[in-house]
């Protein structure tokens, strides 16, 4: 016959050497501790143990009735039970993801979520707040092991959290998740709000045939390649000038400052790869301290614009391969690398990348991607790649 388990609860005001207190219990009834979670959620202190008996005749029953006689020592709620084991043949064949849901607090959201999951017949093995001040954000880690097909669940999911105005990311749990080294954004309509080319253009007095043109491309419906140069030759005349203007009067997406900082402060290397044109890809360089950036370089004769682009075009393919001469020349693997961006042109970048978000994105960017964000929820970032509340505010001191 099959020995039980012996489940420990514990329930408390938390306090200091409240675990050691814990664990001499179970060590002085001769037990051995097999798994522990243990939390600390607004002053109160939680733990769960799963313990078994030492000695191979030590029976569970004996070693149940020991530890209950010694735990009437603690000053907290304790509850002793004895369970049988679960079966863990299936343990290996786990398709184990994690989510993370990202919005301002609203109630209903956490019903809505783990409904839709259990009419997948997806298990939550484990789950946490990782924030709820500014951001609530919920990682959740789940068996979908039973699922045919991940993107089924993963569409009905983000269909779930648009309704209720949150956004969510899913991501295997390999080891990589907690080893990403590079961070590798968009910058119109990512790290900026709003597209240059479209200022430009309103300089130019050819803003709303600029703007349509630029809608095409970053719906797919148009080549990157030639929806630039029909763009830029539009600019044709455009005194330099009028580019300083328009960086000044550029304004960060909300949440992009502190997002950066946190990032950088937790290690990464960041880069900024853009359709867009490198005078304003340097000069947000240097504002943000990017350790990267590569763009599209006007070409300008006597100082107005020549209505060209010189050199390469950045287009998605291009974007990709920056992607990968980055990490050739920082050593990481594709794995290791986070990908954010809004348009067509950001899908190969999206998906060679370890993990690829989304950010306000057209649909068809959407399809690629490993999750998404929405404009208020850019921040939501960092809470994917580790930090936690009290994480980012020891970080920013």
């Amino acid at each position: 016959m099959t020995e039980k388990l012996i489940v420990l609860t514990v329930l408390g005001n938390n306090q200091p050497y409240i675990i050691a207190d814990v664990c001499s219990i179970v060590t002085d009834s001769k037990l051995n501790i097999v798994a522990v979670e243990q939390n600390a959620l607004h002053g109160i202190f939680i733990m769960f143990m799963i313990i078994e008996p030492i000695a191979q005749n030590d029976r569970s029953e004996d070693a149940y009735t020991r530890l209950k006689e010694k735990a009437k020592a603690l000053s907290l709620d304790v509850n002793i039970d004895l369970v049988e084991p679960a079966i863990a043949s299936k343990a290996v064949e786990k398709n184990l993801q994690v989510f993370t849901i990202i919005g301002r607090d609203k109630v209903g959201i956490l019903k809505a979520i783990s409904n839709t999951l259990a009419n997948f017949r997806v298990n939550i093995e484990r789950m946490h707040h990782l924030a709820s001040e500014e951001l609530v954000v919920l990682e959740m880690l789940v068996d979908a092991s039973d699922l045919r097909d991940l993107s089924v669940l993963k569409e009905v999911i983000q269909k779930t959290c648009d309704e209720v105005g949150f956004d969510t990311i899913i991501q295997p749990d390999t080891p990589f998740r907690r080893r990403r080294r590079l961070v590798v954004f968009d910058m119109d309509k990512t790290i900026i709000d709003g597209e240059v080319i479209d200022e430009l253009a309103k300089a130019a007095k050819v803003g709303e045939q600029v703007s349509k043109i630029t809608n095409k491309a970053m719906a797919g419906e148009i080549a990157f390649k030639d929806a630039l140069r029909e763009r830029v030759a539009l600019l044709k005349g455009l005194p330099v000038n009028i580019l300083e203007e328009v960086a000044d009067s550029m304004r960060l997406t909300s949440g992009t400052y502190e997002l950066i900082s946190t990032l950088k402060a937790m290690g990464f290397k960041l880069a900024l790869i853009s359709g867009g044109f490198r005078f304003f890809a340097e000069k947000l360089k240097n504002q943000l301290g990017f350790d990267y950036a590569f763009a599209n370089d006007l070409q300008i004769k006597d100082g107005k614009l020549t209505g060209e682009v010189k050199g390469r075009i950045i287009d998605a393919e291009g974007k990709g391969n920056i992607v990968n001469e980055i990490a050739e020349k920082e050593g990481i693997s594709m794995e290791e690398i986070v990908a954010v961006g809004d348009g067509a042109n950001d899908a190969i970048m999206l998906q060679n990348s370890g993990l690829g978000i989304a950010f306000n994105a057209h649909d068809l960017l959407k399809k690629v991607a490993d999750g998404q964000l929405t404009s208020s929820n850019l921040l939501g970032l960092q809470y994917c790649l580790g930090a936690t509340d009290q994480e980012v505010k020891r970080m920013r001191g």
